[in-house]
């Protein structure tokens, strides 16, 4: 299982992997994170062991709506909420600049992707069409940044995911969680 979706939804084509919900390319970002079912909040909660002793600057990263542990952090991880995520194309699309195209949950959670198509896209030789995306990728892991980027690749899955991130690119912006996020 390389792809490691747990939860997705797509515009266009269907993905390698047949996996994900099948949407309108015309969503707004908040239909989107929806249909993608990746609409819960993130925490952060006390650890304790088992006498009851609270664990001293550690916290358990926890999703909303089933309480699965994520992660564990330290007490100045920020968390990014995916709502945030999805707001930040929101201008972009309501200018029609973009549109949505995919956006899922991998490795149960851990990490948020969120992907939209630029409008204009162009030829190399006729029947060649290149297709460029805007990403956001939003992990709720320890020791992993949050990550905007142009990307030529569409993300569907862990492997198209790590595929584009692995390009260096200066058309992107890496933010640790050591801060809120403030687009």
């Amino acid at each position: 299982m390389s792809h490691l979706v747990e939860t997705m939804a797509y515009a266009g084509q269907v993905p390698w992997h047949g996996l994900g919900e099948r949407v309108s390319n015309d969503l707004s970002p908040m239909q989107m994170m929806q249909k993608a079912r990746v609409d819960w909040s993130v925490t952060k909660e006390n650890m304790y062991i088992l006498d009851g002793i609270s664990v001293p600057s550690k916290k358990a990263l926890l999703r909303g709506g089933d309480n699965k542990v994520l992660d564990i952090v330290g007490d100045d991880w920020e968390p990014v909420q995916n709502e945030e995520a999805f707001n930040f194309f929101n201008e972009y699309c309501a200018a029609g600049d973009m549109e949505m195209h995919t956006a899922g949950s991998l490795m149960e959670g851990k990490i948020v992707w969120v992907l939209a198509k630029i409008k204009e896209s162009f030829d190399v030789l006729p029947g060649d069409q290149v297709d460029n995306f805007l990403l956001f990728t939003n992990p709720h892991r320890y020791g992993q940044s949050l990550n905007v980027r142009m990307t030529p690749i569409r993300v569907v899955c862990n492997n198209t995911l790590q595929m584009s991130l692995s390009s260096k690119s200066k058309n992107e912006v890496s933010l640790n969680h050591r801060r809120a996020f403030d687009a």
